[in-house]
């Protein structure tokens, strides 16, 4: 039998706990983001405010490790209307005196920061314990 380190299962399965790591640290930055721009008002009559955005996950086969790992796919917006607050003193009001807040909702955008959260912590957890059945492999050598 032959020992190839790049096809062997548990690198492999490093390369697939590292990409889930990675999509939910950027799944993490877009949360931030919308949370950063929760309830932003439009500034200038006629322009909308901050749009919340949805990250969109998707597979790809890496050939070169012979798995399937994910990456960040296409950001969507998010397309509930925004919340109006009539204020007609406001600059940025329209023709009906309306000023526009953005669709971000905190509440949601807190479970889906918890629930990117977790993902990232199975994901290391799945990391270090396959590092750690690595280094058993290799103490194991060693006293052989």
């Amino acid at each position: 039998m032959t020992f190839n380190k790049s096809q062997s299962t548990l690198t492999r399965a490093l390369y697939v706990a590292t990409s889930g790591m990675v999509v939910q640290n950027k799944r993490m930055l877009i949360i931030s983001e919308n949370l950063a721009n929760a309830g932003v008002k439009n500034t200038v009559a006629g322009e909308m405010p901050y749009r919340r955005r949805i990250p969109a996950f998707k597979t790809y086969y890496d050939k070169k490790m012979k798995a399937e790992l994910i990456t960040l796919g296409k950001i969507h917006h998010d397309k509930t209307p925004f919340p109006k607050v009539y204020a007609p003193d406001d600059p940025a009001a329209d023709k009906d005196g309306f000023v526009y807040e953005s669709n971000v909702k905190s509440i949601l955008e807190m479970a889906d920061m918890r629930e990117a959260s977790r993902g990232h912590e199975g994901n290391l957890k799945v990391y270090e314990r396959i590092l750690a059945m690595l280094q058993n492999t290799i103490n194991l050598l060693k006293n052989n």
